[in-house]
């Protein structure tokens, strides 16, 4: 396997940028990160959060307001077009690479409307390059939401499970759809993992104990 050394890779942080007026960011039961804020300041200090497929950023930015005991939440997300065989209609979302530059920017902005922006960074590849950045048992908190296919999802669990600090949590979104509810499932069947899964809404999570 080629790694790409961090110094290629697409890194943005936000400290040296013009922070705009602080907006309060609000979620709902579907909504991600909506149940997680609790486990991450039941964390102690210094919590290194993790969270794939940012999107516009609401999510990171929700967690980031409400948990200041994060001392960097690092979002990953390519920014590229993509298609979500997921989302509920007659055929699979696509969107256009305009369109995920529009996410993008809006991403940027709710950044620096969070009051945190000093807090956040975004790693701008794939998970599979970006996973680099990272030591194993080096994120005390994963939160996976990149995933647009089953396969997208069974390889995600793979890749990052071992990322994940002992004693920290592993957690993901879309528990709606069979695909991520199944190869969670799968996945936890396959490596006999036996800590306690908990579901709400969309969200799933459970404590790390051991790598796979």
């Amino acid at each position: 396997m080629n790694i790409i050394m961090e110094a290629d890779m697409k890194i943005k942080t936000f400290k040296d940028q013009q922070s705009l007026e602080t907006a309060p960011f609000y979620k709902n039961i579907k909504s991600a990160n909506y149940a997680m804020t609790h486990l991450v300041n039941l964390m102690g200090e210094d919590v290194l959060y993790v969270e794939t497929g940012v999107f516009q950023g609401a999510s990171l930015c929700y967690i980031l307001q409400r948990c200041d005991n994060i001392k960097l939440a690092i979002g990953i997300d390519q920014y590229k077009s993509y298609t979500d065989e997921f989302e509920r209609g007659p055929s699979p979302t696509f969107r256009s690479q305009e369109q995920v530059d529009e996410t993008k920017q809006r991403c940027y902005k709710n950044i620096l409307s969070s009051g945190r922006k000093d807090r956040a960074t975004l790693i701008e590849e794939h998970t599979s390059i970006a996973i680099n950045h990272f030591d194993d048992n080096s994120i005390d908190f994963l939160f996976l939401d990149s995933y647009c296919s089953k396969q997208a999802v069974e390889e995600e669990l793979e890749r990052w499970y071992n990322k994940v600090k002992i004693g920290g949590y592993f957690a993901g979104h879309d528990w709606v759809y069979s695909g991520v509810n199944q190869s969670v499932n799968e996945f936890r069947s396959k490596y006999n993992i036996k800590s306690p899964l908990s579901v709400m809404g969309a969200e799933w999570v459970w404590k790390k104990e051991g790598n796979i």
